[in-house]
């Protein structure tokens, strides 16, 4: 990936103010209390209540973000994908490139050797030298007469044993 990473903005869930009337409830809507300073039922069941609505609320807000999130993250990674195989595919053809360029200076140093290896044949010829045809032809022969010669080596050497004792 690249250096530039996403940037994910959250831009959801603005916090409403309470009206003052609705924070102080009157006490006619409250559930009188047990006489011990605790609230009442009906205060703890609203309250409970009123929490639970409030965690349903967070988890679709949370499924919410996590959607546009996810949809951000998405892109960025499509646009990152493009990148890099728009990158990868220039190298390819620059390697190829550089491939097709070597060959033909291949061909290029291939024929040049040929044209050096028949200029030294003509002047080996001239001065009456052995060129290179005929110094192969030499290498040949040799190699064969040295096959020649174990094989006579080897006869000689079963014959001595056949006349041993």
């Amino acid at each position: 990936m690249s250096d530039d990473t996403p940037e994910i903005t959250v831009t959801r869930g603005k916090r409403h103010k309470r009206s003052e009337r609705s924070r102080t409830s009157s006490s006619a809507t409250r559930s009188p209390s047990s006489g011990l300073g605790l609230p009442g039922l009906g205060t703890v069941v609203s309250g409970a209540i009123r929490s639970a609505h409030n965690v349903w609320r967070a988890g679709l807000g949370v499924v919410a973000v996590v959607r546009d999130a996810g949809t951000q993250v998405f892109d960025a990674l499509v646009e990152e994908g493009k990148s890099w195989e728009q990158a990868q595919r220039e190298r390819r053809q620059r390697t190829s490139r550089q491939m097709r360029r070597m060959s033909e200076e291949g061909d290029a140093a291939d024929a040049i050797e040929e044209r050096v290896r028949d200029e030294v044949n003509e002047v080996l010829r001239r001065i009456g030298g052995p060129d290179r045809d005929r110094i192969d032809a030499l290498r040949d022969r040799i190699d064969a007469l040295d096959v020649k010669i174990a094989r006579l080596r080897e006869a000689v050497f079963e014959a001595q044993r056949e006349r041993e004792p």
